[in-house]
């Protein structure tokens, strides 16, 4: 299964997302690697210190992208594709190639305007390729009360692709950066971030492997 954190943004959550993704599936006993598409490196360099023994690729060009995520493919179960910010050409690569996106956004304006653009895309990569990549969009960075945190879950609901549960705005994710490591391994003082961090990769990944959408998934816990 290849998974990619895309969207037209940064600072969304991609790399937070996809090093806590990497380290949970190989926890679990998967092959997993990482495939570093942002040339800024953050998550190469972080999960290289939180899991050394996983596999880190760094491809920035578009026929890098083409020519090795194949080949990654064949040699380990998952992929996970760390997107640049914005929709360059690196990006839509990616969606050619990926089964499933995740698309991660915050809660400001700027964050709904850039989701709604990644989503146009994702869209025009579906027409082509007759179906995939399936599209969840993830909620980061929400605060209990705040308008904004508000108007993003129900912009969610409107642009007609499934919602996760998100994740709330944590000092503990940006702890783990620095300190190289995920929520889990931080202690008492992260654990509502490890939390609720495992329950959203749990969401992301139980729906792919049933062929289960998430709101049908929510809808039957309820």
């Amino acid at each position: 299964m290849i998974f990619a954190l895309t969207n037209s943004k940064g600072g969304v959550g991609k790399s937070t997302i996809s090093v806590h993704l990497a380290v949970w599936l190989h926890e679990r006993g998967a092959r997993v690697a990482l495939v570093d598409a942002d040339v800024q490196g953050s998550s190469s360099t972080w999960l290289g210190e939180a899991a050394p023994g996983i596999k880190v690729v760094r491809l920035h060009t578009p026929d890098d992208v083409m020519e090795q995520v194949p080949v990654l493919q064949h040699e380990f179960e998952h992929l996970i594709i760390d997107g640049p910010a914005g929709l360059s050409e690196v990006t839509r690569t990616v969606l050619f190639l990926t089964d499933v996106t995740f698309l991660p956004c915050g809660p400001s304006v700027l964050d709904l305007r850039a989701a709604r653009e990644a989503i146009r895309v994702v869209r025009q990569v579906q027409q082509i390729r007759k179906g995939p990549p399936r599209a969840v969009l993830v909620p980061n960075k929400l605060q209990v009360q705040y308008r904004l945190s508000q108007e993003l879950i129900e912009t969610a609901r409107s642009l007609e692709i499934p919602a996760a549960g998100g994740l709330r705005l944590r000092q503990a994710y940006a702890d783990a950066a620095g300190q190289g490591t995920v929520a889990w391994r931080m202690g008492p003082r992260a654990l509502d971030a490890a939390r609720e961090m495992e329950t959203l990769l749990e969401e992301l990944t139980h729906h792919e492997s049933t062929h289960e959408t998430i709101d049908e998934r929510r809808a039957a816990n309820h």
